[in-house]
């Protein structure tokens, strides 16, 4: 019988300290202090998802006192984490006859071919960039196939979705209102670490697991028809069972066919994440946090805003439980706090169709900021600027040029995270020594800005220049604001 053991099996593509590997989920967590995962930012995000599931179902903390020892032991805890798997070894194999991983038995007939589990089709339903993938007969890997089959689970958007002969629900062949993935409704944050133990053990704030709460590898094989239901808790959100998916090989292990149906439905699925990933980044009203602007310019200081402390700034219980072991000095005081933040992009407001999945790098600062709290709300208020420089820019150019007050963040030159490059960056390395140049930054982010094409004629310019000016903080401004002209810059 074709086997694949998650637990055994190299599969996890990650960096070792002899160069670029595939190691297998329990080795990966034995030798967690001296690797790292290497893969593209929503790959690394799902399979961190992953060994965080494990790791919170056999050793999470219970306390802060707890994850303070954690963090100071040379490597995850061993012996308690071992046996747990020991005592769930069956449960890993991805085509197991009764329980294959994180998938459905019951399915018996593939549907679709092996490119149904790459994110480049989930748009329009054709690899449009990617053409190679729709190659017919093209297998695939079994590593590659346990990648693709938690992306799948993790990222899948929601609308129409096959349905199974035996789902009461289905009519034609399908079934419609189909949910999302849990990290399709999310802007997630995560924390990076120096080895992939730290990075676990950065976004698993300590706590107790709820009552009926268990990861896929704990429950037995669902069956075929989509299921309407909650999640129970954290290790059941960050393995959700969004499609019932069925991997089927040939005789080498090879996946040649894959079955995919309509699988657990949360009424709500964006509150169902916010409610349990504690990765989860809202901003100050509540929805997901913006990683970029109307001009899709990415903005790396949306993470440190969150540290402003106002329940009107936003929040996210990773970030909170890294200030709090910083502000304990479990933290050293020097270690560099950086986030990644990722959302998916749809092409409806259903989520029907996955259009891409943005990622930021979004560094915070030195834990010694982060442990002040007066440093700490320094560092959000800079955070800040940009926004408030952006939000005066913004109506200044509506007003002069006659625009809506919605078309005038598109245009590029007006964008001021466009023109701030990598000083945030370089900020972030010493808030408090780099303050001025951030500052300095600033000011020229906004004489860029209304010295641009986009800000129109002479005069529309200096206005924005004005109301830019009076935006940015006290010590920030000149005595004297010239009317920005930027050398060589086109006008219209």
């Amino acid at each position: 019988m074709t086997s694949f053991d998650l637990l055994t099996r190299p599969w996890i593509p990650l960096l070792t300290p002899g160069g670029p590997a595939r190691l297998s989920l329990r080795e990966a967590l034995k030798r967690a202090h001296e690797i790292r995962l290497a893969c593209p930012p929503d790959e690394h995000t799902v399979l961190l998802r992953l060994l965080l599931s494990v790791f919170a179902a056999a050793a999470r903390p219970a306390d802060e006192a707890q994850w303070d020892s954690a963090w100071a032991a040379p490597d995850l805890d061993a012996s308690r984490i071992g046996p747990y798997l020991d005592r769930n070894a069956g449960h890993f194999d991805l085509y197991d006859s009764t329980r294959p991983f994180w998938q459905c038995a019951q399915l018996t007939a593939g549907n679709r071919e092996p490119y149904v589990l790459e994110p480049e089709t989930w748009g329009s339903g054709a690899a449009q960039f990617a053409s190679e993938l729709l190659a017919p007969g093209r297998g695939m890997p079994p590593a590659t196939a346990a990648v693709r089959l938690a992306m799948l689970q993790s990222w899948h958007p929601g609308g129409i979705q096959s349905g199974h002969p035996s789902d009461p629900a289905t009519r034609g062949g399908r079934v419609y209102g189909g949910k999302p993935a849990p990290l399709s409704t999310i802007s997630h944050l995560r924390i990076t670490g120096s080895c992939l133990k730290d990075e676990i053990l950065l976004n698993c704030p300590p706590g107790l697991r709820a009552a009926g709460d268990h990861p896929v590898w704990e429950r037995d094989s669902p069956s075929a028809p989509m299921s309407a239901r909650e999640p129970a808790g954290l290790l059941d959100l960050w393995t959700w069972p969004t499609r019932r998916v069925r991997l089927l090989p040939d005789e080498n292990g090879t996946v040649t066919a894959v079955a995919v149906h309509d699988g657990d439905r949360s009424p709500d699925p964006a509150r169902a994440a916010v409610g349990f990933d504690p990765g989860a980044a809202l901003n100050g009203r509540g929805t997901p946090l913006a990683v970029m602007d109307a001009a899709r310019q990415l903005l790396p200081w949306v993470a440190a805003a969150l540290l402003d402390g106002d329940p009107g700034a936003g929040s996210c219980a990773v970030l909170a439980h890294v200030v709090a072991a910083a502000e304990r000095g479990t933290l050293a005081p020097s270690m560099p706090i950086e986030a990644v933040v990722l959302r998916a992009e749809h092409t409806t407001s259903h989520r029907a169709a996955l259009s891409g999945i943005v990622h930021l790098a979004a560094p915070i600062g030195p834990a010694r900021t982060l442990a002040d709290p007066t440093s700490r709300t320094a560092l959000a208020q800079a955070a800040l600027h940009p926004r408030k420089l952006q939000q005066a820019v913004t109506r200044a150019a509506a007003t002069v040029l006659s625009l809506q007050l919605r078309e005038a963040p598109s245009r590029p030159g007006l964008s001021v995270a466009g023109h701030l490059a990598g000083a945030w960056a370089e900020f972030t390395t010493d808030p408090h020594e780099e303050l001025p140049a951030w500052h300095g930054a600033l000011r020229t982010a906004a004489k860029r800005a209304a010295g641009s094409a986009s800000a129109g004629p002479l005069m529309a310019s200096a206005r924005i220049a004005a109301a830019a000016a009076a935006a940015l903080p006290p010590d920030t401004v000149p005595a004297h604001v010239p009317v920005p002209v930027l050398e060589g810059e086109p006008r219209p």
